[in-house]
């Protein structure tokens, strides 16, 4: 977050309020539930493991025998296949109510556990607080 960031989300909470000039809090709010994605290759253990053996089974399978991923199928194959670029992410959310195999949706709780093994926590820091809400002189700047 940038300095007018951490100031924006003070002035519009009354909770971030009532913690100023406690930096240490400050960050520590301001950085719960913050996460980024990062680049992040998976293959299909990786598969497996975030959505369980049948339906990690069935979308693997499903990548492998539909033609319009024909190139995909060999990058989830080498372990290779980007789980954090927007164009995976999209393609994920496009199989969200699609039936894999006889009885198996991919459900949005599915394409949130695959892009969650591309998510890392960004927490804010306590100096970046501290250089946001105070002044060179010292003095509160919110």
């Amino acid at each position: 977050m940038t300095s007018d960031d951490i100031r924006a989300a003070i002035a519009a909470s009354p909770e971030l309020q009532q913690l100023v000039p406690d930096t240490v809090a400050l960050a520590a709010a301001l950085s719960a539930g913050r996460a980024k994605l990062v680049p992040t290759e998976a293959g299909k253990g990786d598969i497996l493991g975030a959505l369980g053996f049948d339906v990690g089974n069935a979308l693997c399978d499903m990548l492998d025998t539909v033609p319009q991923f024909r190139h995909a199928k060999h990058l989830l194959a080498d372990g290779r296949m980007r789980v954090d670029l927007p164009l995976t992410l999209g393609v994920l959310q496009s199989l969200v109510g699609a039936e894999l195999a006889d009885g198996i949706t991919f459900t949005q709780a599915h394409a949130t556990a695959l892009q969650a093994l591309a998510l890392r926590p960004d927490p804010v820091s306590e100096f970046d607080v501290r250089r946001a809400i105070f002044a060179d002189d010292g003095t509160l700047r919110v």
